[in-house]
């Protein structure tokens, strides 16, 4: 699904708000985007600001679990690939992990995206950092290494008219050529972002398919050529130029995705601006506790570690991993099946080896489900003794990069939560789950039932409903 689609399918789900009134702070846009995602707002259009094109902000941002909210944090993201609006974490995780059993096919078009201007400033690209310099986010940047296409997520600062001084993840950087060709490319189609955080991020089953296979694979992603190889055909503007090593980092907030890999500054010599007509580009508003990027990244990193842990001791135990954005990505909850006495124990060490973002680890039974966090928070202190399953590390683990308490960078102590029942004990000794439908007999059940749809509420069924 193209990006100006899944704002369309935002709006038709009335998740998105038009602002048409004339915006003339630039640094108006990137305020609103951050309130937005600070209140759980819906995703924003704003189609009069400075420069060319309109912004849409939280395209791929969601909200907070900790209120009632009907809607899934990742769901903008299931939206933007064409799957249900309902589509479950563990679909998601299936989505992510699974790669078909062939490789796609890469089917090719014209770019939609045209024109020859060299000045960056020309978009309408927000202001967000102390310098007020134009922000560049939520896209990918293109280069070719070798016979190998490469895709990265990157975050950057519009220099001068013709000068780009963006971030992309280490990996990449050291394959990329000195003074190789490059495109940056906004306002691309999910399943590319999707693809370029995961190729760059090495997860596997993907890591020996190219990013644009990646993106076919997820939702079909027609391509065009472009200055770095291959770029979404579809995408609102395409920045073409040259790659060189900066010496400085850009001044604009860091994006969630630097917390899990370490980024290299580059400097792009733009020789091209290529745009769709009245393009839509995207505004994540970076450092926000619920922005884009954290969203972005949570999903990445669970599909990341989900993939890494399930085959690890050769069988997969592990039901699903998640970085709840409400928590920052600074805690791992994982649904996973305790093979044998002290599990939990290897489970949350393999863990804390493989993910950098996180100090605290919570293991939950299989049949838990990520959708319901506030269950996943009450098993912290039903199935789990402050005393015993509550294991603190020596002071002296390596420091957790998305805390913010842990920003000074100093060594501290890692906690994992046994929450899960364990494996030895007899099932009457394991305590019944505290449901409506388990606890109550059936006379109170029906009475309770008809008050409350009485009342004008719903979720409850009456007798006379289920039979229908």
């Amino acid at each position: 699904m193209e990006f100006r689609e899944t704002v369309d399918a935002l709006a038709t789900a009335d998740d998105l708000v038009t602002i048409d009134e004339r915006i003339d702070d630039p640094t108006l846009p990137f305020a609103v985007a951050a309130e937005s995602a600070r209140s759980n707002g819906p995703a924003v259009l704003l189609s009069d600001v400075p420069g060319e094109g309109s912004l849409a902000c939280g395209v791929r941002g969601g909200p907070d679990r900790m209120l009632r909210r009907a809607r899934l944090p990742w769901y903008r993201y299931a939206v933007g690939m064409g799957l249900p609006a309902d589509t479950s974490y563990g679909r998601m995780l299936d989505v992510l992990t699974t790669p078909p059993a062939d490789r796609p096919s890469l089917r090719r078009r014209a770019a939609a995206a045209s024109g020859h201007d060299r000045d960056v400033t020309s978009l309408c690209l927000p202001v967000a950092g102390e310098d007020d310099r134009q922000l560049v986010s939520d896209g990918i940047l293109a280069v070719e290494a070798g016979d190998r296409q490469l895709w990265a997520p990157v975050r950057g600062e519009v220099r001068g008219r013709s000068t780009l001084r963006v971030h992309v993840p280490a990996s990449v950087a050291k394959r990329a050529p000195e003074n190789a060709p490059v495109s940056v490319a906004l306002g691309v189609p999910t399943a590319a972002l999707l693809a370029a955080h995961l190729s760059s991020a090495q997860t596997q089953p993907w890591r020996r398919w190219s990013a644009p296979e990646v993106a076919a694979a997820l939702d079909d992603v027609p391509l065009a050529p472009c200055a770095g190889g291959l770029l979404p055909a579809s995408a609102e503007v395409v920045v073409d130029g040259t790659l060189t090593r900066a010496a400085g980092s850009a001044t604009v907030p860091r994006a969630a995705w630097e917390d899990v890999a370490n980024s290299e500054p580059f400097a792009v010599a733009v020789d091209r601006v290529a745009s769709r007509s009245d393009p839509v580009l995207p505004l994540a508003p970076l450092g926000e506790p619920l922005g884009d990027d954290t969203h972005l990244t949570s999903l990445v990193e669970g599909a990341r570690l989900s993939a890494r842990v399930n085959g690890y001791w050769g069988v997969s135990p592990v039901s699903w991993i998640g970085l709840p954005v409400e928590a920052g990505l600074g805690v791992c909850f994982v649904a996973s099946e305790i093979l044998y006495a002290g599990f939990e124990w290897q489970l949350a060490n393999t863990l804390f080896s493989f993910g950098p973002t996180f100090d605290k680890v919570v293991v939950l039974d299989t049949d838990a489900t990520f959708e319901n966090l506030a269950s996943a928070l009450d098993d912290m202190w039903v199935k789990a003794h402050p005393s015993h399953d509550w294991i603190f590390s020596e002071a002296a683990a390596p420091a957790a990069t998305a805390p913010s308490y842990r920003a000074d960078g100093q060594t501290g102590s890692r906690l994992y939560v046994d929450a899960a029942w364990d494996p030895r004990w007899d099932e009457e000794f394991i305590a019944p789950e505290v449901e409506f439908e388990l606890m109550y007999p059936e006379e109170i059940r029906e009475t309770v039932a008809e008050r409350w749809h009485a009342l004008g509420f719903d979720g409850t069924e009456t007798s006379e409903e289920r039979d229908e």
